[in-house]
């Protein structure tokens, strides 16, 4: 398994666990809160997890960036790490 691979079933399973109940959100790292944010395509928690989205995007970094990307393109209702 490379480290995107990785890095996707970890952001898939935390997009689950927040859709899942979103009190949860609050538990996250910070990079876990902007990945499930930019997954979902949800801005308001991008603000609430860092500030701005290039701010954001700077923090994730290359790999969970392309992750993060990768679950949202794939689907996070199924495997989403293809």
């Amino acid at each position: 398994m490379t480290e995107l691979d990785a890095a996707a079933r970890q952001i898939l399973e935390k997009v689950r666990m927040f859709l899942a109940d979103e009190t949860r959100f609050g538990v996250l790292s910070s990079g876990e809160r902007i990945a499930v944010a930019v997954v979902l395509d949800r801005y308001d928690l991008i603000q609430r997890a860092w500030g701005t989205i290039a701010e954001a995007v700077d923090r994730l970094g290359p790999t969970w960036t392309a992750a993060a990307l990768r679950v949202q393109r794939n689907g996070w209702q199924e495997d989403g790490t293809d």
